[in-house]
């Protein structure tokens, strides 16, 4: 199964839908479809069935920045802690 992007602009706000499985091949797309700084975005990933160490990191990193994570499934946001724990005691840098 692939990634589907789904984009909505109402006003100010994008909502990113994303439907499938989120894996390292797709980030550069969803990078191009977070787009401008100016838009407060949304990234719903309810409809994520599989995601990638890559893509956990990537959420992370969204986050990070101020874009909101939406609906995310406990083993995604469980994952997501603990990526965010090994970055701390690393001291890595997001994407």
């Amino acid at each position: 199964m692939t990634l589907r992007i789904d984009r909505r602009v109402v006003g100010k706000r994008a909502i990113i839908h994303l439907v499938g499985n989120l894996r390292i091949e797709h980030l550069d797309e969803l990078k191009a479809q977070i787009g401008t700084p100016d838009r407060v975005t949304v990234l719903d990933v309810r409809a994520v069935s599989l995601i990638s160490v890559e893509g956990v990191r990537f959420l992370n990193c969204c986050e990070a920045s101020g874009i909101a994570i939406r609906n995310a499934s406990p083993y995604i946001s469980k994952w997501m802690a603990l990526e965010r724990k090994f970055l701390q005691k690393r001291k890595k840098k997001c994407l």
